[in-house]
C-alpha cells in the first residue's frame, strides 16, 4: 500500500536533503565560482540595472544573475547558503517531477500508484545530476528546470482539466525559464509534442497547439533578432566554429547523443571535465535516432518523453559539435533531460499489463538502484569538498585535458606544493588547445617561479614571452614588478639596486597607461624616492593625489607623501 501523497512529498524532500547534505560544505570551486563572487560582492560591478540590461555579458540570463545578486544582499555570498539554495532547487524540481507524473498518470489512465514517487525518486537520486546541484555555478540548470517543469505542470493541467486558462501561467513560467537559461526554449517543441499526442479533448488540444505554434513563431523571430544584433553573443562565430563539414558534424552529434544516452542509463564514471568520448558511441546514438520515429508512432507515454528528452539534449549536442564550452561534454547538460528520461523509464514500467505485476517484481531491484544511486551521489558530494581531490579525480579521468591540469595546479599551489604544481602547469601548457587558456597558464608558470624565490628565472620567463614590456598584459607586468622587487631586495650594491628601481618605475608607468589606475603613480613615487630622486617622486605623488578617488586606500598616504616631499625641498 502506497503512502498518502503528502507523505510521499515529505519523503522526497527528506531524501534530497539527506543525500546532498554533504554538499553544504563543498566550498568554492576554482572554475567560475570565484568570478561569480567577485562580480556580486561589495567590490563587484553587477547591479540590478546591469543584470536586466541586455548585452552586458556573453549570455543574457537575468534571473540566474538576480539569484546571485540576492545571495550577496542576504548572506554576503556565503558558500554554505549558496549550496543550500542549489539543493532546495533540486528538491523543488523533484517535487515537480512527482506532480508531473501524477498528471501523466491521470491523462494516460495509468493504474500503478507507485509511478509518481518512483519517477521523482529516480530523478532526485540520479548521480548525473550531482554536478549541477553541488557546483555553485551549476545553478543555471536547476533554476531553468524549475520554471520549465512548472510550466509543463500547468500545461498538463490545461490538457487534463479541459481548461484553457491554465495555458497562460504555463507561458509565463516558460518566459521566466528562458530568462534563467536558454535551454528553456526547448519547452516549446516539447509542449507542442505533448499537446499533439495528448489523449484528451481534441478541442482544447487544437487551441493549445495554435497558441503554442504562434508563440514558437514569434519566439523564433525574437531569438534570431537578438542573435543578429546582440554584441554579447556572436551567432556567426558559433555557427562557423568547429572543424569539418556537415557529415563530420552529424557524426559528432550522433556520437554525443550516444554518449549522453549511456550517461542517463549508466552514469559512471562521473567526471567534471569530459574532453573526449569514444567514437563507438556513434552506433547507439544513430540506432536511437532511427528507432524513435517508429516508437513515437504509437504515441505512448514512454516514447513521447524519450522524444522530449532528445529535444532537450539538442543544446548539449550543439555544444559538443561546436566545441564552444569549457568542456565539450558535461554532465550538467543532462539535468533537465534526465527528468524526462526518468518519466519515460518509469512510465514504460507503469504502463505494462497489470498481470505482469512489474511493480512488485522489480521492487528489490528498484531499492537496490535507489541505494546505489544515493551512495554514488553522496560520495560525489564528499569529493567536491576539496578542489585538490576533485581535480586529481578529473585529471585521472581526462589526462589529456590541459584545463583540468591547470585547475589541479591551482589547487596544489594554494597548498604551497610548488614542485607538483609547476609540473601540472607544464602539463597544462603542453596539452592546452584553447587560446583563452594560453596566458592564464603562462601567468601561473611565472607565478610559481616567484613563489619559489626564483626572481631572475621569472624575469627571464617574462622576456621569453614578450620581447618588450609594451607587448605584455597588465597581469604579466605586475608579476614582472614582483620579480624586480625581489631582485632589488637581494642586490647589495646601490648602483645595481637603482637600475632595478628605474626599471620598476618604467613598469609602473606602463601599467598606468594600460589600466589608468593612479595607484601605479603612487608606487612610482615611492620607488623614485628610494632612488634618491625627490623631485621625480614629488611629481608622481602630486599626480596620484590629483587622480586618485578619495575612497582609495592610498589617497591619504599620497597626500602625506606630498607634504613630506614639499617640506624637504
Amino acid at each position: 500500500m502506497m503512502l498518502k501523497a503528502r507523505y510521499q512529498v515529505l519523503l522526497l524532500a527528506v531524501v534530497v536533503l539527506g543525500v546532498y547534505y554533504p554538499a553544504l560544505s563543498a566550498g568554492i570551486n576554482s572554475v567560475d565560482d570565484p568570478h561569480i563572487i567577485a562580480a556580486y560582492e561589495i567590490a563587484g560591478q553587477r547591479t540590478l540595472a546591469t543584470i536586466f540590461r541586455p548585452g552586458g555579458t556573453y549570455y543574457y540570463r537575468p534571473l540566474i544573475e538576480l539569484s546571485y545578486y540576492l545571495d550577496n544582499l542576504f548572506w554576503s555570498m556565503h558558500p554554505r547558503f549558496m549550496h543550500l539554495e542549489n539543493i532546495l532547487l533540486h528538491a523543488g524540481n523533484a517535487l515537480l517531477v512527482f506532480f508531473l507524473a501524477r498528471q501523466l498518470a491521470r491523462g494516460w489512465s495509468l493504474k500503478a500508484s507507485w509511478f509518481p514517487l518512483a519517477s521523482a525518486l529516480l530523478f532526485a537520486l540520479h548521480p548525473v545530476n550531482s554536478e549541477s546541484v553541488i557546483w555553485i555555478a551549476g545553478r543555471t540548470d536547476p533554476l531553468a528546470a524549475l520554471f520549465v517543469l512548472a510550466a509543463l505542470c500547468a500545461l498538463l493541467r490545461c490538457l487534463n482539466a479541459d481548461r484553457f486558462r491554465y495555458l497562460w501561467p504555463a507561458l509565463l513560467l516558460f518566459a521566466l525559464g528562458v530568462l534563467a537559461k536558454e535551454i528553456a526554449l526547448c519547452f516549446l517543441p516539447v509542449a507542442l509534442l505533448l499537446a499533439f499526442c495528448w489523449p484528451g479533448s481534441p478541442r482544447v488540444r487544437k487551441s493549445v497547439l495554435v497558441v503554442l505554434a504562434g508563440v514558437a513563431a514569434c519566439g523564433s523571430l525574437l531569438v534570431l533578432g537578438f542573435l543578429a544584433f546582440s554584441s554579447s553573443f556572436s551567432a556567426s562565430a558559433f555557427l562557423h566554429n568547429g572543424s569539418g563539414g556537415g557529415a563530420a558534424e552529424l557524426q559528432a552529434a550522433l556520437t554525443a547523443l550516444g554518449f549522453y544516452l549511456k550517461k542517463l542509463v549508466l552514469p559512471l564514471p562521473l567526471n567534471f571535465a569530459i574532453d573526449a568520448v569514444s567514437p563507438l558511441y556513434l552506433f547507439p546514438g544513430a540506432l536511437f535516432l532511427l528507432l524513435l520515429p517508429f516508437w513515437l508512432r504509437k504515441r505512448s507515454l514512454p516514447a513521447l518523453f524519450a522524444s522530449a528528452c532528445l529535444v532537450l539534449l539538442l543544446p548539449a549536442l550543439a555544444i559538443a559539435v561546436k566545441q564552444v564550452a569549457w568542456t565539450p561534454f558535461g554532465e550538467r547538460y543532462l539535468y533537465l533531460p534526465s527528468a524526462f528520461f526518468c518519466l519515460s523509464v518509469t512510465g514504460a514500467l507503469a504502463g505494462a499489463p497489470e498481470r505482469l505485476q512489474l511493480g512488485r517484481r522489480l521492487l528489490p531491484l528498484a531499492l537496490l538502484v535507489a541505494v546505489a544511486a544515493a551512495w554514488i551521489t553522496g560520495e560525489r558530494a564528499e569529493l567536491w569538498h576539496d578542489n585538490l581531490g576533485l581535480y586529481r579525480d578529473t585529471v585521472a579521468k581526462s589526462p589529456g585535458f590541459g584545463a583540468a591540469h591547470f585547475e589541479l595546479a591551482t589547487a596544489l599551489l594554494d597548498r604551497r606544493e610548488l614542485p607538483e604544481g609547476r609540473a601540472e602547469l607544464e602539463a597544462a601548457e603542453r596539452l592546452n588547445k584553447r587560446p583563452s587558456m594560453k596566458y592564464p597558464i603562462k601567468v601561473g608558470l611565472m607565478s610559481v617561479r616567484l613563489q619559489g624565490g626564483d626572481f631572475q628565472g621569472a624575469r627571464e620567463y617574462f622576456y621569453g614571452i614578450f620581447p618588450t614590456k609594451q607587448q605584455a598584459e597588465p597581469d604579466f607586468l605586475r608579476l614582472l614588478d614582483l620579480a624586480d622587487e625581489g631582485l632589488a631586495n637581494k642586490t647589495p650594491d646601490i648602483t645595481g639596486k637603482n637600475g632595478i628601481y628605474n626599471d620598476m618605475i618604467d613598469t609602473y608607468e606602463l601599467l598606468f597607461q594600460k589600466t589608468r589606475d593612479p595607484f601605479y603613480l603612487f608606487q612610482s613615487g615611492k620607488v623614485a624616492y628610494q632612488c634618491g630622486d625627490g623631485a621625480r617622486a614629488l611629481g608622481f605623488m602630486r599626480q596620484a593625489v590629483r587622480l586618485a578617488p578619495a575612497e582609495t586606500h592610498y589617497s591619504a598616504a599620497a597626500k602625506t607623501w606630498v607634504h613630506k616631499l614639499e617640506a624637504g625641498q
